[in-house]
């Protein structure tokens, strides 16, 4: 076997180290994006009550002032939320979201999404892979529930609802209703997939066959 150009070996090293410092750079970035959308209006408002002859000092400093500020604020409502009145308060405040026509759809959507992810576990059962979107290709997937199959859509009498979730954003992705023989099951936990997914690979164990019952095999 002919050895590989130092160029290219090189190359494909650089690859490597550079790969989960870009992965890494994009979630912080995102995080970071988050985190000022949040305080943004309120540093606007302390802007505005300054004026524009506010010293000039400040205008270097409002990035970072935004980005203290919304920590502060997803703080404060991670600490209110934590106790008692909180959690009524913020019953209250769902309770009211999910009557607002048109709001309610939205809100509803995004808040199952998050309460799904909340946790090791949250909603889902076991990691599984799935040939999607055609027979060859394999994605990890999340099995959700399952469904009795009165449209007869399988070869089975039940459906899986597999939630196969996107890279590096795995709070989207795609719904598939799969027969259970076509997934098969694998030896990762729901936290460790999501590592896997989210890092792009990057981050995981060899795939191996759940321990706890044998995995089953695609039609």
């Amino acid at each position: 076997m002919a050895t590989p150009h130092p160029l290219r070996r090189s190359f494909v090293a650089g690859l490597l180290i550079l790969l989960p410092i870009y992965v890494t750079y994009l979630l912080i970035a995102f995080l970071m994006g988050m985190l000022a959308g949040v305080g943004a209006p309120v540093l606007a408002a302390i802007l505005s009550v300054l004026g524009p002859e506010h010293p000039s000092w400040i205008d270097p400093l409002v990035p970072a002032v935004n980005v203290l500020l919304s920590f502060g604020i997803v703080v404060g409502v991670g600490l209110v939320g934590s106790n008692l009145v909180g959690r009524r308060v913020l019953e209250a405040f769902d309770t009211l979201m999910l009557r607002l026509p048109l709001v309610k759809s939205f809100y509803s959507a995004t808040k199952q999404i998050v309460d799904t992810f909340q946790g090791p576990g949250g909603s889902f059962q076991r990691v599984v892979m799935v040939q999607y979107p055609s027979k060859g290709l394999w994605v990890m997937g999340f099995v959700a529930c399952e469904h009795r199959d009165r449209l007869h859509l399988s070869p089975t009498d039940s459906l899986l609802a597999v939630f196969i979730p996107t890279t590096p954003n795995p709070t989207s992705g795609y719904l598939v209703l799969v027969p259970p023989t076509d997934v098969v099951d694998v030896s990762y936990t729901v936290e460790e997939a999501f590592k896997f997914i989210v890092s792009s690979g990057i981050v995981g164990k060899e795939l191996a066959p759940r321990a706890s019952e044998p995995s089953a095999q695609p039609g």
